[in-house]
C-alpha cells in the first residue's frame, strides 16, 4: 500500500534532487522511499539480500573513521545534493 506524503524542502535541493533523479533513471519519490529506508536497514539483513558474489567481498575493506554510518551517510547526501 501506498500512501501520499507532501514535503516541504528548499528549491535549489529539490532541483538538485530532480536532476539526480531524473540522470539515475528514478523517480523522485522511489529516491526519497530509498532514503527512507536505508535509516531503519538492519545490517544484517542488507548482507543477506546482497547476491552471493558481493556478500563474500562484503567487509573485505575497512574504513577507518570515527563517524558512525549515519554520519558518513549524512555528510554523502548533503554533498551530493547541497
Amino acid at each position: 500500500m501506498t500512501t501520499k506524503l507532501t514535503l516541504t524542502l528548499d528549491n535549489k535541493i529539490i532541483e538538485t534532487a530532480k536532476v539526480y533523479a531524473k540522470r539515475n533513471k528514478i523517480s523522485l519519490s522511489k529516491l526519497v522511499e530509498f532514503y527512507f529506508k536505508s535509516l531503519d536497514a538492519d545490517p544484517e539483513k542488507q548482507i543477506e539480500d546482497l547476491p552471493p558474489i558481493t556478500r563474500e567481498l562484503s567487509g573485505i575493506a575497512k574504513l577507518e573513521t570515527s563517524k558512525s554510518d549515519e554520519e558518513l551517510l549524512k555528510e554523502a547526501l548533503n554533498k551530493k545534493f547541497l
